[in-house]
């Protein structure tokens, strides 16, 4: 062999010793640590109180209801802080309640209405409320 690969061998053998001691040394010492034991910490784990939600319910306007107007108001209550979301064919809104009761309008098209009004109570455990009201407007003088 030329003398240039004898060394070139020669040193990749001292580094891989090298290497490999250190790799042994480092696992060795990561499994002295965590075989000690830890020391006991305390954790204050603050949650929000949670409780069960109330059904929505809606009392105005009936499911079903016929009416000669181009837009309707809806009545109902749910639980304070809930995020409403009323979807229908012309507009999809989305709001907040301050209390229990809850009223917005929304336009309608002419012919049935199909509203789906979704509740999302904050805090409480349960699913999400749904209501589904068919609302009929007919144009009539």
């Amino acid at each position: 062999m030329k003398k240039e690969t004898s060394i070139a061998v020669g040193m990749g053998i001292v580094f891989g010793l090298v290497f490999s001691f250190l790799v042994i040394v480092n696992t060795q010492k990561n499994q002295s640590v965590s075989q000690k034991t830890p020391t006991q910490k305390t954790r204050v784990v603050t949650t929000e109180q949670q409780t069960a939600a109330k059904p929505i319910t809606i009392s105005e306007p009936n499911d079903g209801a016929i009416v000669s107007e181009p837009s309707v108001t809806i009545k109902g209550k749910t639980d304070k802080n809930s995020f409403i979301i009323i979807q229908t064919q012309v507009k999809d809104m989305s709001f907040t309640t301050k209390s229990e009761d809850f009223e917005y309008s929304v336009p309608l098209t002419l012919g049935e209405n199909v509203i789906h009004i979704n509740a999302y109570p904050k805090g409480a455990t349960g699913k999400i409320q749904e209501k589904e009201l068919h609302v009929y407007y007919l144009n009539t003088p």
